[in-house]
């Protein structure tokens, strides 16, 4: 049995993009979660500040989007993602 096979289905459905983009990197689940970077980092055995976190903004108004992407050892100003997310192009 393949490693993928005992993925859950979203964790699944991106090991094969990733496969599909031609990368062999490996998703890993962990059953006692990693919900914040510091449990993340102690998980994989690596430094805080090399795991990356992700937070999306979505404006009420608009519907519009923004993904931000920060080291585990930054903060994300909440108020400044909103407002980028707010702000008219």
């Amino acid at each position: 049995m393949s490693e993928e096979a005992g993925l859950k289905r979203s964790a699944r459905r991106i090991q094969e993009a990733i496969v599909g983009a031609g990368h062999d990197f490996q998703v890993r689940e962990f059953p006692e979660g990693a919900r914040t970077s510091e449990q993340a980092a102690r998980a994989v055995g690596c430094a805080l500040g090399q795991i990356a976190k992700s937070m999306v903004f979505r404006a009420r108004e608009t519907g519009r989007s923004v993904l931000v992407v920060a080291s585990g050892d930054n903060r994300v100003d909440e108020k400044a993602g909103s407002a980028g997310c707010s702000a008219r192009r």
